[in-house]
């Protein structure tokens, strides 16, 4: 199904403001599943001691990047053939799979100052337009929470010095922000260069959510070049995390 077909009447508009959100993209069986996963790895503090490092930021223990390596559900959807091919219609060209990210964000967690993700990536050789990030929600992300919160209409260029990993100076912005609240299994579509950025979590409950950026690259294995980029030693070094009991089947998403 196109993105004109699954993102009628939801909100957003992608040409327009820079995201776009797609009510219920996950079954409640294929969130369960992939809530399973979840739990498991949160149960493993040391993963997030170790996986926790923010570029340019203070390490934090509630994410870790990567993670595909350590649960097969979630590379299963990582590369899940819909997926990738909203995002290639998004981009306009073939996408291709670049970095993978899961947040837990507990109650009491900080959240994110604004940015633009494309000044994270710049000397990839890639044009800061060409990436996007889905942000696959397990968990609702209402106002509480700290959800994303998004200014519309200024994914056009970088808002911040050419070559600097900074974050965007608010007072730039000629738009207010907008919280984009969403329910769990729903999917958020985010420009690379929308200015976006997150408050605390104020309630008791998780705010689960994966991310997968992708981008159109005439160049093969971005994925692993993205991991040489950063400087991961995890290319070498293959964790491998039994589940906690039985066999996890790959999950038939749509």
């Amino acid at each position: 199904m196109s993105v004109a077909a699954q993102g009628a009447g939801r909100p957003g508009d992608w040409e327009r403001d820079g995201w776009l959100l797609i009510a219920q993209y996950l079954s409640e069986d294929e969130r369960a599943l992939l809530c399973a996963e979840a739990d498991r790895l949160w149960a493993q503090p040391e993963l997030f001691a170790l996986r926790g490092a923010v570029p340019n930021s203070p390490t934090r223990n509630d994410r870790l990047e990567p993670v595909i390596d350590l649960c097969e559900p979630f590379r299963d959807l990582a590369y899940d053939a819909p997926l990738l091919a909203l995002a290639s219609e998004l981009l306009g060209g073939k996408a291709q799979l670049m970095k993978d990210k899961f947040i837990v964000k507990p109650g009491g967690a900080g959240g994110y100052d604004t940015h633009q993700d494309a000044a994270y990536w710049q000397g990839l050789g890639i044009a800061p337009g060409d990436f996007l990030t889905a942000v696959v929600f397990l968990d609702d992300s209402t106002r509480d929470k700290g959800p994303i919160e998004c200014v519309p209409g200024h994914h056009a260029t970088l808002l911040t010095a050419p070559g600097a990993i900074a974050d965007v100076e608010e007072g730039l912005l000629d738009a207010p922000f907008e919280a984009v609240e969403a329910r769990a299994g729903d999917l958020l579509l985010l420009h690379s260069l929308t200015p976006h950025r997150s408050g605390p979590n104020r309630s008791a409950e998780t705010r689960r959510a994966l991310l997968f950026t992708y981008a159109v690259d005439s160049r093969p294995g971005l994925y692993d070049r993205y991991r040489e980029f950063r400087g991961s030693t995890t290319a070498a070094r293959r964790w491998v995390f039994a589940p906690a009991a039985g066999v996890i089947e790959r999950p038939q998403l749509c």
